[in-house]
Formats: C-alpha cells, sequence, structure tokens
C-alpha cells in the first residue's frame, strides 16, 4: 500500500476548477462535432474521441498551475512492473464486466436502446482511417487525460480522507462526467478500478494503461462487431 500522509496533496480549489475546465471543453468539443461534421456520424466520432482527452489534459494543466506541485502529488511518478501487469489484467476483467452489463441490460430491455456512444462505435466502423483516429484519441489520448485530471488531481486531493473518498467518490464524479445513462455504472465501475489502483501503486501510470487497454478493446470490438 502506498504512504498517502506524506505528500502535499491538490485542494479542493484544484478539484473544483479542474472539472469546471473539463466540463467547459466537453462543450467546446460537442459544439465542434455539431459544426464541423453535421451529419456526419462517423466523424463525428472521429472528433468526439478526442473530446475527453483534451478536456483532462486542459483540465489537469489549469489545476496544475495554480499551485505547481510537485508531480508526485499527482501521482505522476514511477512505477514496478507488476503494477502495469495488474492494470492490464484489470482492463480485461473490467472489459468482460461491461459487456456482461450491456448485453444483459438489452436482454432485460428488449432492445439495445439508445447508446450514449453512437458516434463513437461509428467511428471505429466507419474505415481504416477514422479508426485509426478515434483510436488515437479514445485508447491513448483520453486515458491520459482523463486519468491526470480525475486520477492526478480529484482522487489525490480526496485522497487526504481516506478511502471511500479517494477512491468512492472520486468514482463517482468520474462517473457523473461521463453523463447520466447507461454509461454512469460502467464509468463508476471504471473509477473504482482506477482509484483502487492508485491507491495501491502510488503512481497514476498503471492507471492510464488500465484505461487505455480498457478503452482499446472496446474500440477494436466494435470495429469487429460493425
Amino acid at each position: 500500500m502506498h504512504e498517502w500522509k506524506s505528500l502535499t496533496r491538490p485542494t479542493w480549489a484544484e478539484l473544483g476548477v479542474g472539472i469546471t475546465c473539463f466540463q467547459f471543453v466537453l462543450v467546446l468539443v460537442a459544439l465542434a462535432v455539431g459544426g464541423l461534421a453535421s451529419g456526419e456520424p462517423v466523424w463525428q466520432g472521429v472528433i468526439g474521441s478526442y473530446g475527453g482527452g483534451v478536456a483532462g489534459l486542459v483540465g489537469f494543466a489549469v489545476a496544475y498551475l495554480m499551485r505547481r506541485r510537485e508531480w508526485s502529488a499527482y501521482g505522476i511518478t514511477s512505477s514496478g512492473l507488476h503494477w502495469f501487469a495488474i492494470a492490464a489484467a484489470l482492463a480485461v476483467f473490467g472489459y468482460v464486466i461491461s459487456l456482461i452489463f450491456l448485453y444483459g441490460l438489452a436482454e432485460l430491455s428488449g432492445s439495445s436502446g439508445n447508446d450514449p456512444q453512437a458516434i463513437l462505435h461509428a467511428a471505429a466502423r466507419g474505415g481504416v482511417l477514422p479508426f485509426v483516429l478515434s483510436f488515437a484519441g479514445g485508447a491513448m489520448l483520453t486515458p491520459l487525460g482523463e486519468e491526470l485530471l480525475f486520477r492526478g488531481v480529484i482522487a489525490n486531493a480526496l485522497n487526504r480522507y481516506g478511502a471511500w473518498a479517494g477512491v468512492g467518490l472520486s468514482s463517482l464524479i468520474f462517473g457523473i462526467a461521463h453523463g447520466v445513462g447507461v454509461i454512469l455504472p460502467i464509468a463508476i465501475f471504471m473509477g473504482l478500478m482506477c482509484g483502487i489502483l492508485l491507491r495501491m501503486s502510488g503512481s497514476v501510470w498503471p492507471c492510464v494503461v488500465l484505461h487505455a487497454i480498457y478503452n482499446g478493446l472496446h474500440s477494436v470490438g466494435s470495429a469487429l462487431s460493425g
């Protein structure tokens, strides 16, 4: 277990500014999706796949510039290889659980319902170039940006209150930031896994790997099912 008491963690102010900037940038991305690729779901998905990553990086950068703490305060520190192996295993586990949840929900409701990530699936199935571009955004940039903000700033800020806040509350914030609907419990579950991994390893990088593999599996799975 990582020792948290010696860290000068981010504060509520940095948490608030970071999440506010995140949501603001997402609004701008949504406007760009509608304005630049109106009526083109494939390219809407490509643009949208960069939303979380760009928003997360902006939120993290603004939070960092408020105080310019040591990188270790955000979990930006080296980690043992075994944590990356654990992250990869958790990513596969999370992917399987998410599929079971989605398919189970579809069976119970009798239909697939409204898919909140339909344009992202459209991008993954839209051909080689859209797939590559959306994969870079969704499985590479998004995990980096979102983990730096939601685990590096938000979870670290809340870890001062213990695991219930550092893992539980930060996961709830992560879930709500992804929207209320079918995606909410899945995002919360992902947040729980990443939050626990951060507390155990003390590093944000295994969380980035977990998030990247999880998103990558969904992207590839979506492309193969199209």
